[in-house]
């Protein structure tokens, strides 16, 4: 895959996990219940594991060697 593809694909995994957190962090927020409840969601840790896989990736692939 290219560059460009891989792009769109970490940007399309971030914008799906991400509106899915939102709406269950929203449902949270509207039952009562803490911001703590909705990260540790099974949406909310989904979202966490989409942003820093990703980084430890990119960061894995530019060291040296």
């Amino acid at each position: 895959m290219n560059t460009s593809t891989i792009v769109v694909a970490v940007l399309t995994l971030w914008l799906v996990m991400g509106l899915g957190f939102l709406s269950k962090y929203v449902n949270a927020r509207r039952k009562g219940k803490t911001p703590y409840e909705a990260w540790t969601s099974y949406e909310g840790l989904l979202f966490v594991v989409s942003v820093v896989v990703p980084l430890i990736v990119l960061i894995d692939k530019s060291l040296p060697g």
